[in-house]
């Protein structure tokens, strides 16, 4: 075992992979080149042809067979079809010992644990939500499994860390050309960013399935059809009403709308809410309010902001049509509204997870140019290390999503109560899923802490009216409000958490039951 930079001790191979262990947040460089996809092995000639309403016809013809990786968008979220679909076309098949490499997983998807335990399914690589997790944890999913962000993703399979041999991806519209969008049919779910420059660009084999094959072009084009080997229609792919579920479902409660004040106060007081400004927040309750407090300081102050970034959520909608921001850059859509806007607005702009988050885009990811970001955290430590994976019983519950990703802003805020049934403040997270020093502020219901790494902002606050805590004093008051609890675990890893340029950050061991 090896001592990490944020003092995890990680071994050096896991699951048959050779890592090197997590260095600090911009200390490993990228090496050789990026990966390119192979040939294909049939022509595509005026008497053949490429859209089938057959899905095990078109398995056969990508030539899919034992021990491949397949990749899978998760745009639909708890509305998504597609996934569990393929994966029991596939059984039926016989081909066994895959993995599973979709951008996320979600309860929808409890169903693909029986794939597992008939050696379908034999590692999982991405974003585990809810009971695929916990059934890791507890060793009834007993499978390799690796979490990464969503920009430590594109990464992976730009540079052949993972290699997906076919890519399925849902699709709300295809023309007959293969060119493919998210913001039209009956299935929109809105911005194509997991699939549009990543499994389209360098999987072996793309397939797109939809439930909704136009004569009419698609416009615009998302996944162009020079990438697209087959298309499958279906009749349904999922369900777009369900996308907002799980965080995104939250109501907005008072001790949301408190820390969220803080949060423009803080950005306040740091000159970041000026002309010109940059933002993103996710589509929790502490986020949804601090939207509505930054609408109400930039419109007293007549301010225009350049930019909002990440998923978008109705309330980063209402900010563009009232004119305080000029665009949006939305790589995944969070609600029906912002479908709605993207497909409709020409300021609201897809973007795609490898343009806004990997660490190794050229030129830099887009999360680097954002003023701002407002996060949220399962646990934060002493250090300012993060967790939004594991709970405090040890339970893997949650992915990465682009966390990590977005932590990369000039100003990286951290939301949260100190305490909800067990402290949120500790010692030692369970499990480090951001690196402490990419994080500035932490506000939370009990006061505001500063990492004290950032003397610039320290100077900056002390000199406005925002009072500041040490992040022992939040500790202690979590500490005497909520019971502390231990996880038991066993000796065994079972999941990999890999920093977003593929160093290990920390590892997840099963939990004794």
């Amino acid at each position: 075992m090896l001592k990490n930079a944020v003092g995890r001790n990680v071994p050096k191979r896991l699951f048959g992979r050779e890592y090197l262990p997590y260095a600090g947040a911009y200390s490993t460089a990228p090496k050789g080149r990026r990966a390119g996809r192979r040939y294909r092995t049939n022509i595509i000639t005026p008497e053949n042809r490429r859209i089938y309403d057959d899905l095990e016809k078109v398995i056969r013809k990508v030539g899919l067979k034992d021990g491949m990786c397949l990749g899978f968008n998760h745009n639909l979220r708890y509305g998504d079809l597609v996934i569990c679909q393929v994966m029991d076309t596939i059984a039926s098949m016989g081909i066994k010992n895959l993995t599973l490499a979709s951008t996320a997983l979600f309860p929808n998807h409890e169903p693909l644990i029986e794939h597992v335990h008939s050696g379908v399914i034999s590692e999982i690589s991405g974003s585990l939500n809810g009971p695929i997790g916990k059934a890791v944890s507890i060793g009834e999913v007993n499978v390799p499994t690796s979490l990464r962000s969503h920009g430590g993703r594109a990464r992976a399979v730009e540079c052949d860390d993972l290699h997906l041999d076919v890519a399925f991806v849902a699709s709300p519209a295809v023309d007959l050309m293969g060119n493919m969008n998210g913001c039209q049919g009956k299935s929109a779910f809105g911005a194509n960013g997991f699939a549009n420059e990543t499994d389209s660009v360098y999987a072996d084999h793309v397939v797109l399935i939809t439930d909704n094959l136009t004569e009419e072009p698609v416009t615009p084009v998302s996944i162009r059809g020079s990438n697209v080997d087959y298309i499958v229609t279906v009749d349904k792919i999922g369900d777009p009403n369900k996308i907002v579920a799980g965080s995104l479902g939250r109501n907005v409660t008072g001790r949301h709308t408190a820390i969220a004040e803080e949060v423009i106060t803080v950005a306040q007081a740091a000159g970041y809410i000026k002309k010109g400004f940059s933002f993103q927040a996710g589509a929790g309750g502490v986020s949804l309010a601090t939207v509505h407090y930054l609408e109400e300081i930039m419109t007293e102050k007549k301010l225009t902001g350049s930019f909002i970034h990440g998923g978008t959520t109705e309330a980063a909608v209402e900010l563009l049509e009232a004119g305080i921001f000029q665009r949006i850059y939305d790589g995944q859509s969070f609600d029906l509204t912002a479908v709605k806007s993207l497909k409709e607005n020409p300021l609201h702009i897809e973007s795609s997870v490898y343009h806004s988050y990997n660490i190794y885009a050229p030129g830099g990811p887009l999360a680097n140019y954002v003023d701002v970001v407002a996060l949220g955290a399962t646990e934060i430590d002493l250090d300012f290390n993060v967790n939004v994976n594991t709970h405090s019983d040890g339970l893997l519950l949650h992915g990465i999503g682009g966390h990590t990703d977005a932590a990369a802003a000039r100003l990286t805020i951290i939301t949260c109560p100190i305490s909800r049934k067990v402290p949120i403040v500790r010692d030692r997270v369970t499990t480090i899923s951001t690196p402490g020093e990419m994080i500035d502020v932490v506000i939370t219901n009990a006061g505001i802490a500063v990492n004290p790494k950032n003397s610039k902002l320290i100077k900056q606050l002390k000199n406005s009216d925002v009072a500041i805590l040490d992040m022992k004093d939040l500790r202690d008051m979590a500490y005497g409000e909520a019971e502390i609890i231990e996880p038991e675990f066993t000796d065994e890893i079972c999941t990999a958490v890999e920093y977003r340029d593929g160093t290990l950050m920390d590892v997840i061991y099963r939990v004794n039951t």
